[in-house]
């Protein structure tokens, strides 16, 4: 339809080379969204005949909730299909909708959108985690284990100490993906193909429709960049990463070899040769999802980065990469948010490790060097020659020598702030419980403002 009365029609092999028609279900939603914001717009600023705007506006509003006629169409993209089937349906009406517009700042806008509700979503996936978390840390606060360095028995800790490490680490990544959707929820409307559009369109009222009236201002910035895009893709494959070493976690501390934790059933699955087998299958795809966010992230860059400033075509290419992964990794999210919810714990796997291992020896060290003013060095190689002659009478013969008694229940309730203790825990689970619950009335109450108006059916995330 573009490209004819330049170009003449292109054969098929080559239009299905460039076309991203199919790839474009993934943002069909949004494209909608934003073509029936615009037309709003032309009406509100007397710029096209009324009842055309309320034909195409009817029309585009029906689209919305049965969008798979679209895809049938020997189109470039789910741009032109519209305006293909918006011909059909009301002829030369149809034309006014090219009007202030073109596809480079509409699949902006539509890409802003998109990445501005699967940040929410992760955003709102995170706070989930995170609640079930803080209840668990709060649950477990008494119950002690081994902490872990180079994956060797390190020192005497709690459960909850572990969860609120994880909490912590989301609580980072909840503030840098908000400021992400605030970056991406930008309109670039009426920014035209790179410098602006003739058509006097009030941007900023164009803006206020779905993007709670913030404007990405700089037209050739609006429409010819994907910086949005790629830092979302960077904070959620990092993000990936770390829910990456969550799930390793889980996967050793619950093999049976160790037997920390016993997986929910439906978290694992059994062998084709071997019965006796439970592989944590779910954990396994957690722990792949982040090699496959971190490639979609560096395949977005590497195209990118060639480019000049203004509108390629090779920008299209990213889009899948970048939809797949925010999908992915708030999948990822409400997996490990059901296995938390589910999991149970082995007490006595935790206390027969934390008697096996000498991890009272640095708190000895260090208590002993309190207690007689010596050096902590001179201590400490005193108790490195005890492990290596006897490691299992480490504890008898510091009582002996010192006078210092290897209570692990005293120990864990180590003085300093952010430490194993559980009133610690306590205090930290008290204050993240707070601000996780503030933080989730806002992510819904903004989800009820951009939320997606299409049906369910229209939507393929």
């Amino acid at each position: 339809m573009y490209r004819a009365p330049l170009l003449g029609h292109q054969g098929e092999l080559l239009l299905r080379y460039t076309s991203s028609l199919q790839a474009d279900r993934k943002i069909v939603c949004e494209v909608l969204e934003v073509l029936e914001a615009h037309v709003e717009e032309l009406r509100e600023s007397h710029l096209i005949p009324h009842e055309a705007s309320e034909d195409i506006l009817r029309e585009l509003r029906a689209l919305k909730g049965a969008p798979e006629a679209l895809f049938a169409y020997r189109a470039e993209d789910v741009h032109e299909a519209i305006e293909m089937y918006l011909r059909e349906k009301l002829g030369e009406r149809a034309g006014y909708v090219g009007l202030g517009r073109s596809r480079n700042d509409h699949v902006a806008a539509a890409l802003r959108l998109k990445t501005a509700r699967l940040l929410l979503l992760q955003l709102l996936a995170l706070a989930e985690l995170r609640s079930l978390l803080l209840d668990r840390a709060e649950e477990w606060a008494e119950v002690l284990m081994p902490s872990y360095t180079h994956f060797r028995p390190a020192q005497v800790s709690t459960l909850s100490l572990y969860l609120a490490s994880v909490d912590e680490m989301l609580s980072d990544y909840s503030e840098a993906l908000a400021k992400a959707f605030e970056i991406a929820l930008k309109s670039p409307l009426g920014a035209g193909a790179s410098a602006g559009v003739s058509a006097p369109l009030s941007r900023e009222r164009a803006a206020g429709r779905l993007f709670l009236g913030k404007l990405v201002t700089n037209a050739l910035y609006a429409s010819g960049s994907r910086d949005f895009l790629t830092i979302a893709l960077a904070l959620s494959a990092s993000l990936a990463v770390a829910l990456s070493r969550v799930a390793e976690d889980l996967i050793l501390l619950s093999s049976p070899q160790i037997g920390y934790f016993s997986l929910p059933s439906e978290h694992l699955a059994t062998s084709s040769i071997m019965p006796h087998k439970k592989n944590p299958v779910t954990l396994e795809i957690a722990r792949a999802a982040a090699g496959e966010a971190l490639g979609n992230l560096v395949a977005a860059l590497s195209i990118l980065k060639g480019l000049p400033s203004g509108y390629s075509l090779d920008m299209q290419q990213v889009n899948l990469y970048a939809v797949r992964s925010l999908e992915l990794v708030r999948e990822t999210l409400l997996v490990l948010r059901d296995i938390f919810q589910k999991i149970e714990i082995s007490r006595e796997a935790m206390r027969r490790d934390l008697k096996e291992y000498p991890v009272l020896a640095p708190d000895l060290a260090e208590i002993i060097s309190m207690k007689t003013g010596r050096p902590f060095r001179e201590v400490h190689a005193e108790l490195a020659a005890l492990v290596k002659e006897d490691p299992g009478g480490l504890y008898g013969e510091v009582e002996r020598r010192y006078g210092v008694k290897a209570d692990e229940e005293a120990i864990v309730r180590r003085p300093v702030k952010g430490s194993s203790n559980p009133e610690e825990v306590r205090e930290y689970v008290k204050s993240a419980r707070g601000s996780v619950g503030s933080l989730r009335k806002q992510l819904e109450e903004l989800w009820e403002k951009i939320g997606p108006s299409c049906s369910p059916s229209a939507q393929s995330s």
